[in-house]
């Protein structure tokens, strides 16, 4: 009978470790949202007339790959995760993938829709504010508009000078649009666990190189930038 009403204190000490931080990810786990990311990216450029044009991806200086859920249908907050590389200027480079979490906002989910993928590509140095550090709303302290998407014909990109360009699997976006989504926030705990270091350090500093997961990541943005064969 002891050994019975001991067994339920038992089980809930060997919990203990795990309840503790149910959300604390493992090295493989992170390697699998990287992992993620280039198939969503992948998705989304093989999708009819969902395709970003290679030469604005091309030009970004920075790129963000979200995937957001909506929270619920009353509430109609998102909750997002993902992952932001930058390219250096000087040498045309990417940045090992850093984690990011972002903000309640609205992201392009239309009613209906439960996720969704989204690209944010900073085309510019004021693009890149919301990686810099601070609060930065997408849309509200930096403008965003919906891009353009590659539907085959030959458009003309060269004069679009907008900071940041959106673009969402779940639709709901038309190019040209004004845009607001909220800010991008640096998952710091991930990026400890995975590099050892910040996020403004794994974006800004050389020194910090991609795994094996990361490369494959940039290789697929480079492909579709153009810069690699299929």
């Amino acid at each position: 009978m002891k050994t019975l009403l001991l067994l339920p204190v038992l089980l809930a000490s060997l919990a203990a470790p795990v309840l503790a931080n149910p959300f604390k990810k493992s090295d493989e786990q992170l390697d699998q949202r990287i992992r993620r990311s280039a198939e969503r990216f992948v998705e989304m450029q093989t999708k009819p007339g969902k395709r970003i044009p290679a030469d604005l991806i091309a030009r970004a200086r920075g790129i963000i790959l979200l995937h957001k859920v909506k929270a619920g249908f009353l509430v109609g907050g998102e909750a997002g995760n993902g992952v932001a590389l930058v390219r250096d200027q000087r040498t045309g480079l990417w940045s090992a993938p850093a984690f990011i979490s972002s903000a309640e906002g609205s992201y392009g989910l239309q009613i209906g829709a439960q996720e969704s993928t989204i690209v944010l590509l900073l085309m510019n140095e004021t693009g890149l504010k919301p990686l810099l550090g601070g609060t930065v709303d997408v849309g509200v302290d930096v403008a965003a508009t919906a891009g353009p998407f590659d539907e085959g014909a030959k458009i003309d990109t060269t004069t679009i000078k907008d900071p940041i360009l959106v673009y969402a699997t779940a639709g709901g976006l038309f190019a040209g649009a004004a845009f607001k989504g909220g800010a991008i926030l640096p998952a710091k705990k991930h990026n400890e666990v995975y590099y050892g270091q910040t996020m403004n350090d794994i974006l800004f500093n050389p020194a910090v190189r991609p795994t094996p997961t990361g490369r494959h990541l940039i290789d697929v943005i480079e492909t579709y930038a153009g810069r690699r064969s299929n």
